[in-house]
């Protein structure tokens, strides 16, 4: 019985502590309550949660980029999240869980937010907000230790500007306009770091927006070993540690695997039949062929001695074979 009565204390801290442990999985960066006017009980706060869940839901399916709006006029819902591009399908629902959870609870009645986790980024608004490069509200933090005499400041502020361009170069040619990467050269001078655009903006106002970040380091993190600015648009982070997910080694070299048969259209329109397609069709009509002729063979040998038996008698044995084949 005491032994019944340890599990079930245990299981029920368990539960009871679950979500804080969950929650505990990602780092809350910054938010921001950015616009004064409230709501009141009306069709906003009804929008605003369905506007969230269904963020949420697109999280579940989408990479790692997701808008939605729901509502109409002035009570419209405008939001989007955006993960960092090297976060897992998994973590990125969780982080997103965690920042629609919270940002209501640290903006309470507020139209437009916004909340920044290490992993993530949310945000809403009774505007819109999709396709626009917004540059404010913007933060920075810093890593508390200080680059210190062990290092060359100058040689360090160089190799770091010279790999934030890098990447933002990287991030602008992408898909996803995100980018990771880190300096050569030995561990304790080597620099980590990562640029990020929300990709509902264009390449050109990525770049800059970038380009923008990386002016502010000397403001935000001079003569710290890490830093982290953050817009709604764009974020740089960079660090003297690991601190993305880094990407495993290419695999060896190996033959290339056969190119698959495809279907491709003709200028009428018809589909062209695929190689597999043939070898479907073939198959059977050689095996059908092959049959036949060896039913043929047989009937031909085993009827032989009729036939010779008629040449005897005068008959055509060329003539026969063809009737006997001819009834086949």
């Amino acid at each position: 019985m005491d032994y019944f009565l340890i599990w079930l204390s245990v299981s029920y801290s368990v539960i009871l502590y679950s979500p804080l442990i969950a929650a505990q999985q990602f780092e809350y960066r910054y938010h921001k309550c950015t616009d004064n006017s409230t709501y009141t009980a009306n069709s906003y706060p009804s929008n605003l949660n369905a506007t969230l869940s269904s963020l949420y839901e697109n999280a579940s399916r989408s990479d790692d980029f997701g808008s939605i709006s729901v509502g109409k006029n002035s009570d419209r819902v405008f939001a989007l999240f955006l993960c960092r591009g090297d976060d897992s399908p998994e973590s990125c629902r969780g982080c997103i869980k965690t920042a629609r959870e919270e940002i209501k609870i640290l903006c309470p009645n507020y139209k437009e937010a916004i909340i920044w986790y290490d992993r993530c980024m949310l945000r809403y608004s009774n505007r819109s907000i999709f396709s626009v490069t917004e540059e404010s509200p913007k933060t920075w933090l810093w890593n508390p230790s200080d680059i210190g005499n062990a290092i060359d400041q100058n040689q360090f502020n160089s190799n770091l500007v010279g790999l934030m361009f890098q990447l933002i170069s990287r991030a602008a040619s992408s898909s996803n306009f995100f980018a990771m990467g880190d300096t050569n050269g030995i561990a304790f001078n080597r620099i980590y770091g990562t640029v990020q655009c929300t990709p509902d903006i264009s390449p050109s106002e990525c770049r800059k927006c970038l380009s923008s970040r990386v002016s502010d380091i000397p403001s935000c993190c001079s003569g710290k070993l890490g830093g982290n600015v953050l817009t709604p648009s764009c974020s740089i982070r960079f660090e003297t540690y690991l601190f993305y997910t880094a990407l495993p080694p290419p695999p060896a070299s190996s033959p290339s695997p056969p190119t698959p048969p495809t279907t491709s259209l003709n200028p009428s329109g018809e589909r062209k039949a695929s190689s597999r397609t043939i070898l479907y069709i073939s198959v059977p009509t050689s095996a059908f062929a092959v049959l036949f002729f060896s039913i043929c063979y047989y009937c031909y040998v085993h009827k032989k001695p009729k036939k010779e038996n008629s040449a005897m008698k005068g008959g055509n044995g060329i003539e026969n074979m063809e009737r006997n084949l001819s009834n086949i």
